[in-house]
């Protein structure tokens, strides 16, 4: 990581093949962190929206903070 600049927001990027978790891997960092910081998720599929649907119905994040 580099020097911290409070005025950037973190980001974090999943990768992975099909079916490898990575979605799951999200939910459970929205899980852990959504009490102590604004978080928007962007799910990254150009097919289908399942991954962010799935969100919407698990994560506690509003519907408004994903996109995808």
């Amino acid at each position: 990581m580099t020097e911290s600049n409070p005025s950037r927001p973190v980001r974090i990027g999943i990768g992975g093949p099909v079916g490898s978790g990575k979605t799951m891997l999200l939910l459970r960092l929205i899980e852990k962190l959504h009490q102590c910081y604004s978080l928007v998720a962007i799910t990254n599929d150009i097919y289908t929206k399942e991954d962010a649907q799935f969100l919407v119905e698990n994560s506690p994040l509003e519907a408004s903070r994903i996109l995808g």
